[in-house]
């Protein structure tokens, strides 16, 4: 009975604390009637680190698609290309002799970018390539499959439909056909793919196009960028304006018929890193580098894995209730440069299988973003997060084993990176640290 009244006043002091959360203090304890205060304490707990590489994430299903090459200055080279198919909105035509294929336009809507763009160190060269092979399963839907970004498709034409070099212009409209659309990167094709198109004699029904013409490739043929040139371009492939452009004419008209490229496709881009010295070091270093230094990339490149290892010591001390676990993560700040950091990061739990899963904090039940924190502050060049229901439910459960925590980045929408301070910083303010406040219950 003793430890169930425990327990109880545990989960009361927890509740309170999360309702009060905005409060300068965030304990919330004033609530309590008079003489039956708490004392309330607080301590650091010591953090072990290391910087950790993803193995993939799914890069299908999303608002916004990377493709490009970027040399960066700290972390290394990224590539990322995209695979899509292109499917008919209508039945287009019909088609007779008459008809002559004028053109045929890849049309890309930017989102946009990660890198330089500029004219000095911003040149692109993309490819568009046919895909040879079928990229979903026989009677498998796209919204049904996952593409994470170690997938590649192999059987790719060696020949390119078409290239183009080209500076990115993210704020200029363009012209397609009679149409005026926003920013867009827009390759030109061989005619021979339209030519295809007007003979194909399946082009009043999905299923029996995409056999005939299973997709496209769209990728960097750049050499290699070297350090700090080059870029990650970002399309939104939900736009109307995303499309394949077919335009042909007879003697009566011309016309321009657009091709489906979105999420009811088969889309989705395969990203590869090849690291830095100083990454791959750390990712090799264990926790004796990231006791200095840690580092955090999108698009599946790297990420921190943190364990506490005396948390539970906690118990020790009695019931103990955690009002507020402020996980402090400090910037490098000799790291900063003018490409920026990482807007959010995320706290997620791992299971045996080295799973990632959502804290309770960052849920909705708790106010999310809200309850949680994890922006980037500015001022004061670091990250903060409250991670007390996810630490109590540990102290809670001694006997279920801890595999630790992950930070990241928001992983596949994004290009950007930051390098964080470790917990053994030479100076103890800018640490990694976790910082508990707590009560004991008598």
């Amino acid at each position: 009975m003793q430890f169930l009244k425990k327990y109880a006043a545990i989960l009361v002091l927890v509740m309170v604390a999360f309702s009060a959360c905005k409060e300068p203090e965030g304990i919330g304890l004033d609530v309590l009637p008079e003489g039956e205060e708490m004392p309330i304490d607080w301590t650091l707990i010591p953090v072990e680190a290391q910087t950790v590489r993803y193995d993939s994430v799914r890069t299908s299903g999303r608002g916004s698609y990377a493709i490009g090459d970027f040399g960066d200055p700290i972390f290394g080279n990224v590539q990322s290309q995209m695979y899509t198919q292109f499917l008919l909105n209508s039945e287009p035509g019909p088609f007779t002799t008459a008809d002559v294929i004028d053109s045929v336009v890849l049309n890309l809507s930017y989102t946009g970018s990660y890198g330089r763009v500029d004219k000095l160190r911003g040149l692109h060269r993309f490819g568009v390539y046919e895909i040879l092979e079928d990229m979903l399963l026989n009677e498998v839907s796209a919204s049904d499959t996952a593409f994470y970004s170690n997938y590649s498709i192999q059987n790719i034409s060696a020949t390119p439909l078409g290239t183009i070099e080209f500076h990115p212009d993210l704020l200029n409209d363009v012209v397609s056909g009679q149409d005026t659309i926003g920013p867009s990167l827009r390759i030109r094709l061989d005619n021979d793919l339209g030519v295809r198109i007007k003979n194909s004699i399946n082009l009043n029904d999905n299923d029996l196009f995409v056999d005939e013409f299973k997709g496209l490739n769209i990728r960097s043929i750049s050499p290699t960028m070297p350090y700090d040139q080059g870029s990650l371009l970002f399309f939104d492939m939900n736009s109307s304006d995303s499309r394949l452009e077919l335009f042909y004419h007879n003697a009566e008209d011309t016309v321009q018929y657009l091709f489906s490229i979105n999420n009811n496709n088969a889309l989705f881009t395969n990203v590869n890193h090849e690291f830095s010295t100083e990454v791959a070091d750390a990712m090799t270093g264990g926790t004796a580098v990231g006791d200095d230094k840690l580092y955090v990339q999108s698009l599946a490149g790297t990420r921190i894995k943190l364990k506490f290892p005396t948390l539970r010591d906690l118990n020790d001390l009695g019931a103990v209730a955690i009002n507020k676990a402020e996980l402090v993560v400090p910037v490098d700040e000799n790291s900063l440069d003018d490409f920026g950091v990482p807007a959010i990061l995320t706290v997620s739990s791992i299971d045996s299988a080295d799973r990632a899963f959502t804290i309770l904090d960052q849920t909705a039940e708790f106010n999310g973003i809200d309850y949680y924190g994890g922006i980037y502050d500015e001022t004061k060049k670091e990250y903060v997060m409250n991670v007390a229901r996810e630490l109590q439910s540990l102290l809670s459960n001694p006997d279920e084993t801890d595999y630790g925590f992950y930070i990241a980045s928001l992983v596949a929408v994004d290009g950007k990176r930051v390098v964080i301070n470790g917990p053994n910083h030479p100076d103890p303010e800018e640490r990694l640290r976790l910082r508990i406040t707590y009560t004991i219950i008598d």
